[in-house]
């Protein structure tokens, strides 16, 4: 595995004038693989594209609030898509001093350990992914119960999952103010951080389910029981 620090492009110039005159190429200038198009597999479920991490947290956020639209709920609810997770954490961190959440729910892809080489049970199919421990965070007691709970009522499995480096914007959004119960939940992927990724759509809908069932029963009463 090459360091990045050790990795270059060819883009087939023979000159710094090439690059700067002919193909107009910049310091700074963003890089990116040839993308996959999306595409169902031959099981229907199972959904191929590129960078479900983090498109697929901006769509579970989306779908969510317009699964709440005309439903009776007790919340006031937001959905951010967050900038500069990957670096930091930074989009999470200046979102959440904006919003000033009372609860915060941060919506990521999870790493499927269902492929040769790899060790861990998550796996597509299997149901949300709930981070119970990452580098950035450790979720809130009573929250983690709350969805467990509210999962076992719906009669729908879940997933945990731990990370030892690596975070999601949860990390930031716990320390806002005096702060912030939060937990990180999504969908198990395969190949993230790559140009081809894969999810199952059955994730997906139960993910966004068991947020709709959340968001009805994240009351008053039942937010000053996380504290």
């Amino acid at each position: 595995m090459l360091e990045i620090r050790d990795m270059y492009i060819d883009v087939g110039a023979t000159s710094d004038w090439d690059v700067r005159r002919k193909l107009d190429i910049r310091p700074g200038d963003p890089i990116l693989p040839a993308g996959a198009h999306f595409t169902l597999m031959a099981n229907p479920n199972v959904m191929l594209a590129k960078a479900w991490d983090n498109r697929l947290g901006c769509a579970l956020a989306a779908d969510t609030v317009r699964a709440l639209k005309g439903v009776k709920h007790p919340n006031t609810v937001y959905a951010a898509a967050t900038v500069q997770e990957e670096v930091g954490l930074r989009g999470a961190q200046t979102s959440a001093f904006k919003v000033q959440p009372d609860v915060g729910i941060a919506l990521d892809v999870g790493i499927a350990h269902d492929t040769p080489g790899t060790e861990g049970d998550e796996e597509l199919g299997g149901g949300p992914l709930v981070v119970i421990y990452d580098a950035s965070a450790i979720p809130n007691r009573r929250l983690l119960e709350l969805v467990v709970d509210t999962a076992d009522a719906l009669k729908m499995p879940l997933q945990f999952e731990s990370v030892e480096r690596g975070g999601t914007d949860a990390g930031r959004i716990h320390l806002t103010g005096e702060g912030v119960p939060s937990i990180s939940m999504g969908v198990a992927a395969r190949y993230i951080h790559s140009h081809v990724s894969l999810i199952d759509r059955r994730d997906y809908d139960r993910t966004v389910k068991l947020l709709v069932a959340l968001v009805k029963k994240l009351d008053a009463k039942a937010v000053a029981g996380l504290t």
